[in-house]
């Protein structure tokens, strides 16, 4: 098989962002880069609900988030019984969890991470080298 055809069928990618965040100790947070379908179901959420400025930016740090797990069942009731009332969405637990401030630094992190453009002075020295 061609070269070039196993590079688009198995491109290197990002691995997941490892990070902490200072009110949180030494817990490890991880995050990964969504997937085309992942952003296109965000997106509609976010059209369909109506979520505007950095609000609409919550659904897809939520999805991205590995660690903790938004989507986990257990954490889900944890964080419902600590608010008194239930949390069924991974965009809810995110806005229990964290603090404004913290939340900004997940998009920063976020934002960083899903970054795909490619810095071409650093390309060229590297392939002149």
């Amino acid at each position: 098989m061609d070269k070039t055809l196993m590079q688009f069928l198995h491109p290197e990618r990002k691995p997941n962002a490892k990070f902490k965040l200072g009110p949180f100790g030494e817990a490890e947070f991880e995050m990964r880069v969504l997937t085309a379908d992942e952003m296109a179901q965000i997106s509609a959420e976010v059209q369909t609900k109506g979520l505007k400025g950095v609000e609409a930016l919550y659904p897809a740090v939520a999805a991205s988030l590995v660690t903790p797990n938004l989507r986990s069942a257990d954490l889900l009731d944890a964080l419902s019984e600590r608010e008194g009332h239930r949390i069924l969405a991974p965009v809810d637990a995110l806005k229990a969890i964290f603090t404004g401030d913290e939340i900004s630094a997940l998009i920063g992190i976020y934002n960083e991470h899903a970054d795909v453009t490619v810095n071409f002075e650093e390309k060229v020295k590297e392939a002149k080298n």
